[in-house]
């Protein structure tokens, strides 16, 4: 009897040290080591299905844009903060519209000579790899300033000229690519990080500002949740659920015959995987969906309203491990 006591206090008192494993608090973090390199990739897929335009059916565009991302640490302070250089290694863009369907790959520039969209999106592809921005970034995630993304976007409008299919793309890419606009992008993905410790089940918050003179203001409110702890040792990692609401807070200016973007209210989630040990992103992922109404006039006076529902799903992912 005296043994099956003994089994049972053991047992006991190895669930009791157990159990903290994963109902312990965790601190989180980003850590940045000066003078390491890490290379991610991001993929960030675009489909917007059009209703209502003049003289045309729905439409619909799907767009993949997969960027690889070389982050080098070129200093960190005492309290963490980081100063990262961030170089766009390569980027690939595959398009498939009314306009038709094209690839191009800033690693195989020849093989997409053949196609006029296709040269024209290397004249802004080209223009992007090798350039360089710098991110500041604290501990917790807060993306403080970044700097060269503008620069980058007057380098590619000058190198277009009086390419109209470029000029486009490259008005386009003035949503995605400027100093604002990137912070954004960043501030997405590398995940908010809660000030103080956390167990499975906390919940913190976040927001989120972005905009330009096509869409106008656009705020977010964000909610992390800690859903678990995976692993243990060197391997543990924090898996965090991420939950966005987004609204329009102001209208843009007019456009080209008098066009009007006014957005619905949008929303997104997401889960990212968190190395506790090593303070990184092993990988993230957000699919949101923001609808919108473009109205205005057609070139003969009639009135347009048009429908547009896009739906983006980014990846975010380590690959130099």
């Amino acid at each position: 009897m005296s043994r099956i006591y003994t089994r049972i206090i053991c047992l006991l008192a190895l669930a009791a040290v157990a159990a903290p494993v994963h109902a312990q608090n965790v601190t989180l973090r980003y850590h940045w080591n000066k003078g390491e390199t890490l290379s991610y990739r991001m993929v960030i897929l675009t489909n917007s299905q059009v209703s209502g335009m003049p003289g045309r059916g729905d439409a619909t565009v799907q767009q993949t844009m997969t960027q690889t991302l070389k982050i080098a640490v070129d200093d960190v302070a005492p309290d963490g903060t980081a100063t990262l250089k961030q170089t766009f290694d390569s980027v690939r863009m595959e398009m498939d519209g009314p306009m038709g369907k094209f690839v191009y790959d800033t690693a195989s520039p020849a093989a997409a000579t053949s196609n006029p969209m296709a040269q024209s999106m290397g004249k802004v592809l080209g223009a992007m790899v090798g350039e360089t921005i710098v991110v500041v970034q604290a501990p917790d995630g807060t993306v403080r300033r970044v700097e060269g993304a503008t620069r980058i976007m007057d380098k590619i409008v000058k190198s277009l000229g009086a390419d109209p299919a470029a000029a486009a793309i490259g008005q386009a890419l003035k949503t995605s690519l400027s100093d604002d606009a990137l912070k954004a992008t960043l501030e997405q993905s590398f995940t908010k990080l809660p000030e103080a410790p956390v167990k499975p089940g906390d919940t913190w918050k976040g927001q989120m500002t972005m905009g330009n003179e096509m869409i106008g203001k656009i705020t977010g409110a964000v909610d992390f949740t800690l859903k678990a702890l995976d692993g243990a040792g060197d391997a543990a990692a924090a898996r965090i659920g991420v939950a966005i609401t987004m609204k329009q807070e102001s209208t843009p200016p007019p456009g080209p015959g008098g066009m009007v973007v006014k957005l619905q209210n949008a929303r997104g989630d997401g889960e990212m995987f968190f190395d506790i040990g090593k303070g990184r992103i092993r990988k993230s992922t957000m699919k949101s969906t923001m609808p919108s109404t473009i109205t205005g006039q057609s070139p003969d006076g009639n009135a347009v309203s048009m429908q547009n529902n896009t739906t983006t799903t980014m990846t975010f992912e380590l690959i130099d491990k």
